[in-house]
């Protein structure tokens, strides 16, 4: 699946690497470590809007949402979309035709052997800012009338560079390329031609390294420098 995420770029190549602008009132702060159960406000490019990156909060709430207990029950459960279930999940069912593009410097998965879980850091071989294909929603707070706008990032299937790294859930991130970027949020890109635009990404475009067992531990501060330093566990030589 996909938990977490590094959002380590600056501003204005952030702006040049999505072709968009951030607005006036939003404080974007480069991120190394963020975690979906959080639930943080990271920048978002919509099918909408795609001239700017807007501040939205990580975990989607339907718009058919009764009130602000059913928002928290339900946001948790819906930080991640499988791509091959998205037409068919009620709370996604409305949020297909809001598609989004959620940037990312790259992310953190954990890999299992033996008994042990080893934290990997995965980014694309050129450090340039992957593009991760999503969907949103606006819902109104009924009692406050507070619109809040919220995503969920699309998984599927695991490329075979993450089912090794990724080898309990054998899930990612869908990784867009440019030209799928810019279809994803075409808006005449009907519902049957999605699976032209999501698929695993082909691993020889992704960088992965296993990095400090810091990033495991969630009672610390995790956004600091050292999640991203490269670290070497005796386990890993079985794999690769």
């Amino acid at each position: 699946m996909c938990f977490t995420l590094s959002i380590q770029v600056d501003k204005h190549r952030l702006e040049k690497s999505l072709n968009a602008r951030f607005k006036g009132d939003f404080n974007f702060e480069p991120a190394y470590f963020l975690s979906a159960f959080d639930f943080p406000i990271v920048p978002v490019k919509i099918i909408e809007n795609p001239n700017y990156l807007l501040p939205m909060q990580w975990g989607l709430i339907p718009e058919w949402t009764k009130n602000s207990n059913e928002a928290l029950q339900i946001r948790s459960k819906t930080l991640n979309a499988r791509f091959e279930s998205l037409l068919e999940k009620p709370s996604f069912q409305k949020s297909v035709i809001k598609r989004c593009i959620v940037p990312a410097t790259g992310f953190f998965e954990w890999q299992h052997i033996g008994g042990k879980k080893i934290p990997w850091f995965i980014g694309l071989l050129n450090e340039e800012v992957m593009q991760l294909a999503g969907v949103y929603s606006s819902w109104t707070n009924t009692i406050t009338g507070e619109i809040i706008n919220t995503f969920s990032i699309i998984t599927t299937p695991a490329n075979p560079l993450l089912e090794k790294i990724h080898n309990t859930k054998k899930r990612m991130p869908a990784i867009l390329t440019p030209n799928g970027a810019d279809r994803w949020l075409d808006q005449n890109l009907e519902t049957n031609s999605f699976s032209q635009v999501i698929e695993p990404i082909d691993p020889v475009y992704l960088n992965a390294y296993t990095v400090s067992p810091i990033v495991s531990n969630p009672r610390i501060n995790r956004n600091i420098p050292d999640v991203l330093t490269p670290y070497s566990y005796p386990e890993q030589q079985s794999l690769f």
